[in-house]
């Protein structure tokens, strides 16, 4: 890519029912500004990888549950009179599906479709993730070592499906924003202060083979297409952006971090100033926004620009509620503002 085009990243999901059209659809459009494309994950974010919760062997379903706009969650919890110990999670089969999109991620490359040298992107909840989100607060701690282990199991089983020149693992931070960064959930603040949860986040990154490119999402959430919480500016992401970085023991190719269509003001980026990643890691900005296209995207870049200068562009989260016919022109809009350096 050349010194006048900002990288563009795909944050993850895709209105598409399957990986074939949306790599078709992204690959032309994409070529020469995106370095990595997703399979656009038809299985879904948090609900294929908790999948496995239902099977696993020591907990129980608990009798509360939480509403998210477009689906509610069932809480579990250790079963009474059991161990940490007697908790089993089952695989979750992530191995099956991204072998699957890799052949035809390789077959669209082959063809010409997609770029050479592009990398085929997926997108994976954190641990913390998924467990804050489906057991109950004060079993949370209890369970996530061993949900940890086990998923991070799938992981190691779904590298080995794909050569690791062409591949990318982005870890979606949500929960550890929202709910402890943000402080929506105070006991799990209070449980996992900035310093832990940047340990947890920093140890699913190191999993990952130095010959896989990594990055992550700091994710508001998007049920129903909305953020849970819109972002006040960048203040409190930008001081855990720094301990990720911090801790990790190998190269962190990329961070993203949303950006409201409404913010393109100066003092909402202002944090962007004291942001401390490795040399070559990139920076995207969630900044690209259909409903006032280019001029708003561009207005938002100026305003990111006062405060840092080399970042590349995307949508705040995954684009599943984008009506299908508009991704298109959601992608083109990537690409010119993309251009517009």
């Amino acid at each position: 890519m050349g010194n006048r085009v900002r990288p563009t990243l795909l944050v993850g999901s895709f209105p598409y029912s399957d990986a074939r059209e949306t790599l078709s659809t992204s690959g032309p459009l994409l070529a020469g500004v995106a370095k990595r494309l997703t399979d656009g994950e038809a299985q879904g974010w948090t609900v294929f990888a908790a999948s496995s919760i239902p099977r696993a062997e020591g907990i129980e379903p608990d009798d509360s549950s939480t509403q998210l706009p477009n689906r509610r969650v069932q809480k579990y919890r250790v079963r009474a009179g059991a161990s940490a110990q007697d908790i089993r999670f089952a695989p979750a089969g992530y191995s099956d599906i991204v072998a699957s999109s890799y052949a035809v991620f390789r077959e669209l490359r082959d063809a010409g479709t997609i770029a050479p040298g592009t990398r085929l992107q997926q997108s994976l909840p954190t641990p913390l993730g998924i467990v804050a989100q489906h057991f109950i607060s004060k079993d949370v701690a209890r369970v996530l070592p061993r949900f940890e282990e086990a998923h991070f199991a799938d992981v190691q089983s779904m590298l080995a499906q794909v050569p690791h020149a062409d591949f990318a693992v982005q870890w979606d931070v949500a929960v550890e924003v929202i709910s402890a960064i943000e402080g929506q959930d105070p006991l799990l603040a209070e449980l996992y202060p900035l310093e832990v949860l940047a340990d947890l986040v920093a140890r699913a990154i190191d999993i990952v083979p130095a010959q896989v490119e990594v990055g992550f999402h700091l994710c508001y959430g998007n049920p129903g297409g909305k953020h849970i919480i819109e972002p006040r500016d960048l203040s409190k992401i930008v001081p855990f952006a720094n301990a990720i970085a911090r801790k990790v023991h190998r190269a962190l190719n990329w961070v993203h971090m949303p950006v409201p269509i409404d913010r393109d003001d100066a003092p909402y980026f202002a944090a962007l100033r004291d942001l401390r990643l490795q040399d070559d890691s990139e920076l995207y900005l969630g900044l690209v926004h259909l409903a006032d296209g280019v001029e708003g995207g561009r207005r938002r870049i100026a305003a990111a620009a006062h405060a840092r200068e080399r970042f590349g562009v995307a949508t705040e989260c995954g684009f599943r509620y984008v009506a299908a016919d508009d991704v298109p022109a959601l992608l083109k809009l990537h690409r010119e503002l993309g251009r517009s350096v």
